[in-house]
């Protein structure tokens, strides 16, 4: 590979890893944001199930406000799917951060990405592990029998070399550096995702655009609950998890610690019996300022 056809590959493989911790919309984020609303609307089902058990004599929580929790849950773990799952293109004004666009553009650096490019070049590794090992050797006959560090360029030499031989379906004593990925591993990621795909369409026609009767036509998620939730999660930070590991040297999204107690305040009640009333002043002043919204044909 010539310097030139090398430094724009790097510079798409940098992208790719732009892709993944861009703190806005990277696709890193977007799957943490996703687990953690997740944890917190499985607590919100648990507090529920609490108050219908133990508030017998007492209404359940405020339907009201767990419709509201419920909604707003549901709004952004479909959107945050669809964005992960984005046709889009992951250069250019209108250019996206979601696992498929990554993907793709992999999938287009396929004949350049050969083992010797990707072990040197995306995973920054030293390729001979020959020459690696024997300088190991030569190291441990140095230390003449006292404790020594192993080099660490052996090992992340010897996990990228592991990693294409995965992703090329070569075994490890028939390496050669020419060797290409293979297509069905595109293929089986894709899939993955495609599998996905009604949740998209649902986004399109239902919450990302107001679509007609015709739009909407068997977009519709059937009977799409917590479990399908979890279901869909689960595939995507598995899948996200792999492409980062192997192209991004990212990996890792999982449920945050929280620094502190996410349970805070919970074991008070939200209002206090006497403060009743001006909840309901509040209610009737907001149906007062909607009303007073009616416009005439004359007022336009």
């Amino acid at each position: 590979m010539g310097t030139q056809a090398e430094q724009q590959l790097k510079l798409r493989i940098d992208t790719w890893r732009e892709a993944f911790n861009d703190e806005t919309t990277g696709i890193l984020k977007t799957v943490n944001d996703l687990l953690w609303n997740y944890a917190a609307f499985r607590t919100a089902i648990r507090i529920v199930l609490l108050a219908n058990k133990d508030r017998r004599e007492k209404p359940p929580i405020n339907q009201m406000m767990f419709d509201l929790i419920a909604s707003g849950y549901w709004s952004s773990l479909l959107l945050g799917v669809r964005r992960l799952l984005d046709k889009g293109h992951l250069k250019g004004d209108h250019g996206v951060y979601s696992i498929r666009a990554v993907l793709n553009d992999i999938k287009a650096c396929r004949a350049k990405l050969s083992r010797r490019v990707y072990v040197e070049v995306l995973r920054d590794c030293r390729y001979d592990l020959s020459k690696l090992e024997e300088e190991q050797r030569e190291a441990l006959k140095a230390a003449n029998g006292k404790a020594v560090w192993g080099d660490p360029a052996l090992t992340q030499s010897q996990t990228a070399h592991q990693h294409f031989d995965f992703l090329s379906g070569i075994s490890g004593d028939k390496r050669s550096p020419n060797d290409l990925i293979s297509e069905d591993i595109f293929e089986r990621l894709e899939n993955r995702l495609v599998a996905l795909n009604s949740i998209s369409d649902h986004v399109s026609s239902h919450l990302a655009h107001a679509g007609n009767r015709e739009s909407r036509q068997d977009k519709l998620l059937d009977e799409f609950d917590i479990r399908d939730s979890r279901e869909a999660l689960k595939e995507l930070v598995q899948v996200a998890h792999l492409v980062g590991v192997w192209f991004a040297n990212e990996g890792g999204a999982g449920l945050a610690t929280y620094i502190g107690n996410q349970f805070e305040g919970l074991d008070y009640p939200l209002v206090s019996p006497e403060d009743m009333p001006d909840l309901e002043e509040n209610w009737e002043a907001t149906r007062r300022d909607v009303d007073s919204w009616q416009i005439k044909a004359t007022d336009l």
